[in-house]
């Protein structure tokens, strides 16, 4: 869900654990990462005009769909 709506955004969205950063895009990228439940991730957007795409993934995470 997280790569999916990633990847509606014009610019690059990223998954950042403990300073590594994941393509969000990618599902083998946050794999990778280690987003387990209960692990605290930051989200980055390269472009402001993906607010509603950040906001989106900020709501996957928190509410665990």
């Amino acid at each position: 869900m997280i790569a999916k709506a990633a990847a509606e955004a014009v610019g690059e969205v990223w998954l950042v654990r403990d300073g590594e950063k994941a393509d969000a895009t990618s599902i083998i990228d946050i794999l990778t990462l280690g987003c387990a439940r209960g692990v605290e991730v930051e989200i980055e957007v390269e472009d402001a005009s993906d607010r509603s795409v950040l906001d989106r993934i900020f709501e996957l995470i928190e509410t665990d769909e």
